[in-house]
């Protein structure tokens, strides 16, 4: 399975559309801004997340100095539309234990 195509919680998905939307590269403070107002979350839970989807390999992170201090930039490796294709995918396969398309097919088909 690829990085992309792990699965998302709630909060990942979040900040996912989040930076989808922003020009990157993206601050994790830039991010806490938007999110504050809608969901009254802690930067450094925003922050911890923005990193572990970069472990996920969703978005990529470099820091802008050489301190350790230094923040962190990201921007995302992967489109709104493949990562939709990709958890698409992904739950086809553990529900229906087919690709995407068949099951589409299969579903249609069948009528339900």
């Amino acid at each position: 399975m690829s990085k992309e195509s792990q699965s998302l919680g709630e909060l990942e998905a979040q900040i996912l559309d989040v930076i989808w939307d922003l020009k990157p590269p993206i601050t994790s403070t830039q991010v806490f801004k938007i999110m504050y107002p809608k969901r009254e979350l802690s930067y450094s839970t925003i922050m911890l997340t923005m990193a572990k989807l970069a472990r996920k390999g969703v978005l990529t992170q470099e820091r802008t100095g050489t301190k350790k201090t230094d923040a962190f930039i990201y921007k995302a490796n992967v489109t709104r539309q493949k990562m939709g294709h990709a958890l698409l995918e992904e739950v086809s396969q553990k529900v229906m234990g087919k690709s995407f398309p068949d099951a589409v097919k299969s579903i249609i088909a069948s009528g339900k």
